[in-house]
């Protein structure tokens, strides 16, 4: 395909990509529950996602802290 032909398909307009790892929903700290975190946390990346016009997000690693998490970190998700 030529050159010109070509730049009619590519786009100007970066791919932007949210990289993050291991959020271990619902893990205990010193047996202290963390919802409150997490939630932050969620907040958070929601907004950074929607203000920074994130096209993939990768999660690398745990998302919960057990193979059975609770009701409640599941629902966070």
């Amino acid at each position: 395909m030529p050159l010109s032909t070509a730049s009619k398909y590519t786009s100007t307009k970066p791919l932007k990509i949210l990289h993050t790892s291991d959020w271990h929903l619902g893990r205990r700290l010193y047996g202290r529950l963390r919802y409150e975190e997490f939630e932050a946390f969620l907040q958070w990346l929601e907004d950074t996602i929607s203000t920074q016009q994130v096209v993939i997000l990768i999660v690398a690693g745990d998302i919960f802290d057990t193979m059975t998490p609770s009701n409640k970190a599941q629902a966070l998700y």
